[in-house]
């Protein structure tokens, strides 16, 4: 070969190597090689610099070549790079390509690992292009040979020379094609003839054979030889190139990667499958992360409200929980059980906590006349409403197996577009309250003269819209944007856009006469007035579209005596409380027998209003046996609203279930189901919570109406101290006329003392209003912006009383 090839062993760590051998071409163009004393002498010649950078690029060289047995190329100054190696560098010699390839010897019979070095000329005026494809082709990993027309090896790359040096045959001079193809290591000249006369004589663009052979270790294996016709460049003669690849090799490799990919696909559909399982996982960890954050919340809006010496527990819940311990299995103490048999014995009322004056007087940390006035507002009577309940329960009954369908309405359903239309003359009288409807007057009937047109305007239309989805309405401006009329106003714009009006055939004109005249009703009292029968009927309606419907609480009947309790709620109210009432032998409390006076007045005027012209009766068209489930719910609504009866209810709304969270899902909007009648056959919709009873469904929306008469306390800031002032004053105003009959002025409602009510505020939540709605919270968990916003009022309460 005229190509400048040599062996040499580089070491790590030393400026020069070793050269073991040089071929003809290299010692014709470099001179001899250095002996190992010459090449010690240079080290004194080299300056320091010169000596780091040759035993870098000595340890770089060992260890890409001879370590990891990687090919290397790369450009070099003969005059420089070769000086250390021979004797005669010729000062013409221009830069070359040098190849390094690993290389293996034996030195005194010992292998030693050496590298190849191969050196090729470059010249200015040659293509790029063509130097790039000489190195590619030199680092090819495939074994290339280009062969004469005579089979004589023109050129090998580095890859096909390395193989054949490590069979020995370092001279491939006189290599020819028979020497490549071999069959079980012998030559092959009739292959040989074969592949000749298939490229040059019959011009056959490329010629494949397959040989089999035996690799060093005797394993068997098959040759593909793939030729093709090429030229010789620096003779212009044609030329035959050879690539060998080893099949057996290829096929195993394929082999191989296919069982990589059924590994792959098998681990992808493990993996896929406890991916599946993760997810159930990480689904069941959020549900209980859920939960979790939900009993956080609650036990921090616990923590929120300190704990009070007031025991509220009543004896009935007591017995309930110690009877639950025993079913448990717990074995309770004797004394316990002494304990709520003598309390039993003893006990007026088992709905009321124990001792509850004594708690109030004196063990409750309370002020005297905070401690009284919290005990006249919440000491009970004895007296049921069981005939009222079992009477809805008898009307119940006689409608059928069906009962009633149950609303499937949320809050989004509400329809805004059933609204008093501006196309609707709607004329009301500030005076009077009357209210007609064009479409309603008879033949021939002059207007009323004293009866003044008023449209319903865009601002009161917003605010109509605004009320029936906000948690904090200002329910003071609708007052204003309605001439005073905001309850009737709001009522008829609420129930119109439930639906009830189509679903129970009502009389739009009769009902709105109904809900005006009530209205006119109300007494212009300080605190209970129309204003704040329409801040209990707006907040009534947010619990109504949160929660209740969602729960299967609301039935079509059900809804409407919603709305008219909170309507009628506090009707004729007088600005006095029931023991004023009581004490000043007033003809309510005589009428009524001392037993809830307000509230049963406030039952029996709405309905006299009801029945006491045709013009009013709005509920003539439903049957008998809804009117009659809906008086019976309506006088049970408003009676519950006695604070007398507080404990009462909260302590029979214990047993109500809680609802899981798994049932607090939206409902899909809608209308109202039509009424079903006794010959109704097709199946209902089940309720979201099928396990509550009736009479805990009639108690839910007892608690509904009590939380809502005390909606002012979850207001904004301002409107809940605008309503805080009010009941102050209408306090003052009792506390006066007691004053004027010589009676003993009520605790809180002494004028002359100034703070009035305002510092019972943050034991009447305390107390009352926290554990009411909390409670509530539990059972109808959309509720929840309204208990925020009354702890934030409450947290404004406790930072005045802590200055």
């Amino acid at each position: 070969m005229n190509i400048p090839c040599w062996v040499h062993c580089p070491k790590a760590g030393e400026p020069f190597c070793n050269v073991l051998w040089a071929n003809k071409a290299a010692v014709t163009r470099f001179g001899r090689l250095l002996t190992s004393e010459e090449r010690k002498a240079l080290v004194s010649e080299y300056p320091q610099a010169a000596v780091e950078v040759c035993t870098a690029v000595m340890t770089k060289l060992y260890n890409h070549v001879v370590v990891n047995g990687e090919n290397m190329s790369h450009r070099i100054d003969p005059k420089r790079s070769l000086k250390q190696m021979f004797t005669c560098i010729r000062p013409e010699e221009t830069a070359a390509n040098l190849s390094d390839g690993p290389f293996s010897v034996k030195i005194d019979g010992q292998p030693v690992r050496a590298v190849l070095s191969q050196l090729e000329d470059t010249f200015e005026d040659v293509n790029p292009d063509s130097i790039r494809a000489s190195l590619m082709q030199k680092q090819s990993p495939i074994h290339s040979y280009l062969f004469d027309s005579q089979g004589r090896l023109l050129l090998a790359n580095l890859k096909a020379v390395n193989k054949w040096h490590a069979k020995g045959v370092t001279d491939m001079t006189n290599f020819r094609l028979q020497d490549l193809l071999q069959k079980d290591g012998h030559e092959q000249p009739e292959a040989a003839a074969s592949a000749i006369k298939a490229i040059f004589s019959d011009k056959r663009p490329n010629f494949r054979m397959i040989l089999p052979d035996r690799t060093s270790t005797g394993s068997r294996k098959s040759v593909l030889y793939e030729l093709w016709p090429a030229t010789d460049a620096a003779a212009y003669q044609p030329a035959m190139l050879v690539n060998t690849l080893n099949v057996s090799q290829q096929k195993e490799l394929e082999a191989q990667l296919e069982d990589a990919k059924e590994h792959l696909f098998r681990q992808n559909t493990e993996l896929q499958a406890f991916n599946a399982q993760l997810q159930t996982h990480q689904e069941k960890l959020q549900a209980q992360q859920m939960a979790l954050r939900a009993q956080l919340k609650q036990a921090l809006q616990l923590a929120r409200t300190p704990k009070t010496a007031v025991d509220t527990v009543t004896l009935a819940d007591k017995a309930v929980s110690l009877l639950d311990s025993i079913i448990e299995g717990a074995m309770p103490e004797l004394q316990d059980i002494m304990d709520i048999r003598n309390a039993m014995i003893h006990a007026v009322d088992f709905r009321q906590p124990l001792n509850l004056g004594d708690q109030l007087l004196k063990g409750a940390g309370l002020s005297t006349d905070v401690g009284q006035a919290m005990m006249d507002l919440l000491q009970g009577d004895q007296h049921s409403s069981a005939k009222r309940q079992a009477k809805i329960l008898s009307a119940r009954s006689n409608l059928g197996p069906k009962g009633l369908q149950p609303t499937r309405r949320t809050l989004s359903s509400f329809d805004n577009s059933r609204r008093l239309s501006r196309d609707v003359s709607v004329r009301f009288c500030g005076g009077s309250g009357e209210f007609a409807l064009p479409q309603e007057q008879s033949s021939g009937s002059e207007e009323s003269p004293h009866l003044v047109h008023t449209s319903i305007v865009p601002v009161t239309e917003r605010l109509l819209q605004e009320a029936s989805t906000s948690w904090t309405f200002d329910i003071f401006s609708l007052a204003a944007s309605t001439n005073n009329m905001p309850m009737s106003t709001l009522a008829f714009y609420l129930i119109k856009g439930s639906g009830l009006v189509e679903s129970l055939s009502i009389s739009e004109h009769r009902l709105a006469t109904f809900l005006c005249r009530v209205e006119a009703g109300y007494v212009d009292n300080p605190y209970h007035s129309r204003v704040h029968a329409a801040g209990v009927l707006q907040m009534m309606h947010l619990l109504m579209r949160n929660g209740l419907v969602q729960t299967g609480v609301l039935d079509s009947i059900t809804e409407l005596a919603c709305y008219m309790a909170a309507c009628c709620h506090d009707h004729g109210h007088l600005g006095l409380t029931n023991d004023f009432l009581i004490k000043s032998h007033h003809n309510l409390a005589l009428t009524y027998n001392d037993i809830s006076p307000l509230e049963n007045f406030h039952a029996a005027s709405s309905f006299q209003v009801l029945h006491s012209e045709p013009e009013t009766n709005f509920t003539e068209t439903i049957s008998q046996e809804l009117q009659s489930i809906l008086r019976a719910s309506f006088v049970e609504l408003i009676l519950s609203t006695d604070m007398k009866k507080h404990f009462s209810t909260i302590s029979r709304f214990q047993a109500v279930p809680r609802c899981p969270a798994a049932s607090r899902s939206p409902v899909v909007s809608g209308s109202h189901p039509p009424m079903p009648s006794k010959k109704a056959a097709s199946n209902p919709p089940e309720d979201h919570f099928p396990r509550l009873t009736p009479e805990q469904k009639l108690l839910i929306i007892q608690v509904a109406l009590k939380a809502s008469d005390l909606g002012h306390l979850a207001a904004s800031r301002q409107v809940h101290q605008q309503w805080t002032s009010h009941l102050t004053e209408e306090f003052f105003q009792q506390g006066d006329r007691e004053r004027s009959l010589g009676m003993k002025i009520s605790p809180l409602m002494d004028r002359n003392e100034k703070t009035g009510m305002i510092k019972s505020q943050v034991g009447f939540f305390e107390i009352v209003a926290l554990p009411l709605l909390r409670s509530y919270v539990e059972v109808i968990p959309d509720a929840q912006p309204m208990l925020d916003g009354m702890l934030n009022n409450y947290e404004f309460w406790r930072s005045l009383e802590k200055t």
